[in-house]
Order: structure tokens, then C-alpha cells, then sequence
């Protein structure tokens, strides 16, 4: 099972913004990739991370653990990133 932090990046926008399309916005994505990528992750796992039906869009009891899961990877890969950036010679 191949999970990106791209998808897991996308999951975030969503909850942050409460919306497919704003998370693409702030992600400068299509709605429809963000929606994809969303939906890929959702049969990876075998459940729904947001309920489409409410508005603003909210996340489901799992995947409100997805999401904080979400976070604590990306705040790791930042932290693996961060003492690199200013070394960078490429």
C-alpha cells in the first residue's frame, strides 16, 4: 500500500480550509486532482476521511485520526528537511 505525502498533504488542506476547492487553491492543485488523490487514500485505508455531505466539509471519527496522523508525518518530514535547507548545494 503506497500512501504519498502529497495525499496526506491535501488531506490537511481539506480540513483546514473545509473545502475541496480551497485546498486546492492553497495547494495550487486542481480540485479534481485533490479530490482524486483524497479518494485514493480513502480505498487504500478502506474508509471515508471527510463527510462530503456537510458544509463547511467535515472530517469523519476516522478520519479525524488520519488527520492528526497527517500532521505528525509532514511536521517529521519538515523537521528531516529543515537542517538541509541552508546546505543545499543542488
Amino acid at each position: 500500500m503506497l500512501i504519498t505525502l502529497r495525499q496526506l498533504q491535501y488531506v490537511i488542506a481539506v480540513a483546514k480550509t473545509g473545502s475541496f476547492t480551497k485546498a486546492a487553491e492553497s495547494e495550487s492543485a486542481e480540485q479534481s486532482t485533490v479530490s482524486q488523490q483524497i479518494k485514493t487514500l480513502e480505498e487504500r485505508l478502506g474508509i471515508e476521511i471527510f463527510n462530503r455531505n456537510t458544509k463547511p466539509i467535515q472530517p469523519t471519527q476516522a478520519g479525524a485520526e488520519v488527520i492528526t496522523k497527517a500532521l505528525d508525518i509532514i511536521a517529521k518530514v519538515e523537521a528531516l528537511i529543515e537542517p538541509f535547507k541552508a546546505k543545499s548545494t543542488l
